[in-house]
């Protein structure tokens, strides 16, 4: 019989169960269990407690794996369910409900008699029209353009009358007064009136001017400097680039048509001076309110809260990149329809080269909607097209393969030649209404290394 007390024995039953004695221990316990019945029976009975411990930790941890796994299902079914719902309310949004379109990406005709009102609308980019809404108030109509994706239900162009409970005073579209007093509002105008200054010396309205008339596009960066300690209050703006002489009496001009604005737009500035270098000599430019009121025709410091002066005065300088005539709208170029020649059997186009370089050719394309297109190519007389000059091309009624009527819709292109004959696509285009005997104004900006833009 072992020589191990029972009590040594019962103490090393729990690391004899679980495996953690030696293999001499081991031996010794196993004698002592085959002699004693009593530390066989403890034996036992801590062998039978300990399975069972385990089999129910076994039960805990397949019940915590389960609950765990049934938590994840549950995590990633809400999970689905919520992306979903992004999913329908996006797509809801997006392809049925739409969103209103920006001013920019919509050309527009619009009729306006006392209180009815008539607008066809086009978006120029890649989005049905879902809906067009329009309000009032006090003589005030707003027009909103809701647009989805284009299809089969959803076209790009769009018709709606509307009957207002009075008078109408002025349209908008969007942010964008469009029509006021009987009169079309170029979008030149109404991004003007929208950042009138009060104050020459608040220079961040000052630049929303500058950013409105696209000004840096045609002369470069400059540097400012002001005087406001005692009238006359003066802008003076230093240029940094060196600009030909060839090209000085058109930049000249130019420049006198901003300062008219910046006369007209900022209510206690009294004069404009321009400083820049002719092929490296300093000149200066001054413009006072006297010349801005001159030209005008009216006084100056009257024109900047009337958008209707506002718009003749726009269109006297000749900077709008849309003026009106006919029933004609168009966003993205400038465009004159002020001027009808006598000549009913003519369509003129004058194209005015604003753009950095000369240009040894141009060539225009006139295309008209389901009629034939025509296309004609003038070379500004084989010679160079200085910057600030101008080409006109006439066409006739024979140089289309089929009779245009007047009000016939037309989209209007232009390369343009180098000096080694290549041809470059000039970027943007006129969608204008067709009449015989309108003169038609197109601007040429951009250069050679960016590109050439139709437009401002």
């Amino acid at each position: 019989m072992s020589k191990i007390p029972c009590e040594m024995i019962q103490d090393l039953l729990p690391s004899y169960i679980d495996e953690l004695t030696s293999d001499v221990t081991n031996r010794e316990v196993k004698m002592h269990l085959r002699e004693c019945e009593q530390c066989k029976h403890v034996f036992e009975q801590m062998k039978t407690q300990d399975m069972e411990v385990a089999e129910k930790e076994k039960k805990e941890i397949d019940f915590l794996k389960k609950t765990k796994k049934r938590h994840q299902k549950h995590i990633i079914l809400c999970a689905a369910i919520v992306w979903a719902i992004a999913v329908m309310v996006f797509c809801a949004r997006y392809y049925l409900a739409g969103q209103y379109m920006n001013t920019d990406y919509l050309a527009y005709n619009l009729d306006v008699s006392d209180a009815e009102l008539s607008v066809a609308v086009n978006t120029t980019s890649e989005q049905g029209i879902q809906k067009i809404d329009i309000s009032e108030a006090e003589g005030v109509v707003e027009i909103s353009v809701r647009c989805v994706p284009k299809s089969f239900f959803y076209k790009t162009t769009a018709k709606q009358t509307y009957v207002a409970s009075e008078k109408i005073r002025q349209v908008w579209i969007g942010d964008r007064i469009i029509w006021a007093n009987g009169e079309a509002i170029s979008p030149l105008t109404s991004a003007l009136y929208a950042v009138y200054n009060p104050y020459i010396g608040n220079m961040p309205s000052n630049g929303k001017i500058v950013n409105a008339l696209n000004m840096t596009a045609y002369t470069g960066g400059f540097t400012n400097e002001l005087q406001t300690s005692e009238e006359p209050y003066v802008w003076k703006m230093i240029f940094e680039n060196d600009f030909s002489s060839d090209r000085q009496e058109a930049f000249e001009e130019r420049l006198k048509m901003y300062a008219y604005i910046f006369l007209a737009q900022i209510e206690n500035l009294n004069e404009v001076v321009f400083e820049y270098k002719i092929d490296g000599k300093t000149k200066t430019l001054s413009v006072t309110s006297s010349d801005a009121s001159e030209f005008a025709g009216v006084e100056i410091k009257s024109v900047g809260t009337d958008i209707n002066l506002l718009e003749a005065l726009v269109r006297k300088t000749e900077l709008s990149n849309v003026v009106f005539g006919g029933a004609s709208v168009e966003t993205n170029a400038q465009v004159d329809f002020s001027n009808r020649d006598q000549t009913k059997e003519v369509l003129e186009f004058t194209v005015v080269n604003y753009a950095d370089d000369a240009v040894y050719g141009i060539l225009i394309d006139v295309e008209c909607e389901n009629i034939s297109a025509h296309q004609s190519m003038c070379e500004a007389d084989n010679r160079a097209l200085q910057s600030g000059q101008n080409v006109s091309f006439q066409l006739i009624p024979e140089d289309f393969a089929k009779e245009i009527q007047d009000g016939s819709k037309a989209t209007i292109r232009l390369r343009v030649m180098d000096s080694d004959g290549n041809m470059d696509e000039v970027q943007g285009e006129v969608y204008a209404d067709l009449f015989w005997g309108n003169k038609y104004k197109l601007n040429l900006t951009g250069n050679s290394d960016e590109g050439y833009f139709l437009g401002q």
